[in-house]
C-alpha cells in the first residue's frame, strides 16, 4: 500500500511539479557565478593558474555568511541567496501533502488497510523531494563550472579557497568539504522541510512556511546548534570557525528531528483517522 502511495506521490508531487523545482537553477547560477569572478580575479593577479574543479563551484555556492558577532556598529545583513536557495525547496513541499490530503487524503486513509503508509509516503515524498532539489542545484553548478573551463574532480583546489575564505580552510579535507558543503546541509534541509510538513497538518501550511522562513533568518543572525539552519552554511562549522557548531552535531540533530516527525505524524494521523471515523459514525446515525 505505501508503494502504490509513494508512486502516486513521486508521480503527482514531483514529475508534475517538476517546473517548480527549476527555481533552484536561478538560485544556484546566481551563487556559483562569484566564484568565475573570483578566479579570473586570482588569475590575473597571477596567483592562480587554473579554473579550478566542480566541487570548488559547488562549495563555493554553498558557503553561506561567516558567524556573526553583534556589533551596534555594523548591520547585521542576511545572505539572500542562501535564504532564497532555502525557502524555494520550503515553498515547494509547503502545500501538496495538504492540498492532497484535502481532496483524496480522507477517503484514502480510512480505505487503506495501512493506517499509517499515506503519511510515511508524504514524508518519504518530502525527503525525495530535498533531494531531487539539492541534485538539480549540484548539476547546475557543475555544468557551469566545466563550461568555464573547471577540471571534473572531486577535490578542492587549496589554493583557491586559501586566497579567497583564508588560512582556516588549510585544515580541511576534500572529505569534510563533502559532509559540511553538501551531505549535513542535505540533511538538515530534510529535517527541516519535514518538520514544516508535520506542522502545515497541525496548524496550516502558510504558518509552517512562515515559521520556516524565521528559522532561517534567525539561523543567519545566531549560530546555535538551537537553530538549525546554521548547519547549512559550511563557514559557520567548526572544521572552519573556532566558535562554530558541529557539523556531527548537525547530523544528530537532524536525525532526532526525522524521528520525532515520523513519531508524532504517526500519532496525529491515528488520532486524525479515529476523529474522521467517529465523525462519519455520528452523521450515519442521524
Amino acid at each position: 500500500m505505501m508503494s502504490k502511495y509513494l508512486f502516486r506521490d513521486i508521480h503527482l508531487g514531483i514529475f508534475r511539479r517538476i517546473l517548480l523545482y527549476s527555481i533552484v537553477i536561478i538560485f544556484s547560477l546566481a551563487m556559483v557565478n562569484p566564484c568565475v569572478v573570483a578566479i579570473s580575479l586570482f588569475k590575473d593577479m597571477g596567483l592562480l593558474n587554473y579554473e579550478g574543479t566542480i566541487l570548488d563551484y559547488y562549495v563555493f555556492s554553498m558557503a553561506g555568511m561567516r558567524y556573526y558577532r553583534f556589533n551596534p556598529k555594523v548591520s547585521f545583513n542576511l545572505p539572500l541567496l542562501w535564504f532564497a536557495f532555502q525557502i524555494g525547496i520550503s515553498y515547494i513541499t509547503a502545500y501538496y501533502a495538504v492540498n492532497d490530503y484535502s481532496e483524496n487524503g480522507k477517503n484514502v486513509i480510512i480505505a487503506g488497510k495501512n493506517r499509517l503508509a499515506w503519511w510515511t509516503s508524504k514524508m518519504l515524498w518530502c525527503a525525495l523531494s530535498v533531494m531531487v532539489y539539492y541534485f538539480i542545484s549540484f548539476l547546475t553548478c557543475s555544468v557551469f563550472a566545466l563550461l568555464h573551463g573547471a577540471r571534473f574532480s572531486f577535490t578542492v583546489s587549496r589554493k583557491f579557497f586559501q586566497l579567497y575564505f583564508g588560512y582556516n580552510t588549510n585544515y580541511i579535507t576534500d572529505f569534510d568539504y563533502i559532509l559540511i558543503s553538501i551531505i549535513v546541509p542535505l540533511v538538515t534541509t530534510i529535517s527541516i522541510c519535514l518538520v514544516q510538513l508535520l506542522l502545515s497538518f497541525v496548524i496550516s501550511p502558510v504558518s509552517s512556511f512562515a515559521i520556516s522562513c524565521s528559522i532561517y533568518v534567525l539561523s543567519a543572525y545566531y549560530t546555535t546548534w538551537l537553530l538549525p539552519g546554521s548547519f547549512t552554511m559550511w563557514l559557520r562549522s567548526s572544521y572552519f570557525e573556532k566558535q562554530g557548531i558541529s557539523p556531527i552535531s548537525g547530523l544528530l540533530i537532524a536525525t532526532y528531528l526525522i524521528l520525532v516527525v515520523c513519531f508524532v505524524g504517526e500519532l496525529y494521523f491515528m488520532k486524525k483517522q479515529d476523529l474522521i471515523r467517529y465523525m462519519q459514525m455520528q452523521k450515519l446515525r442521524q
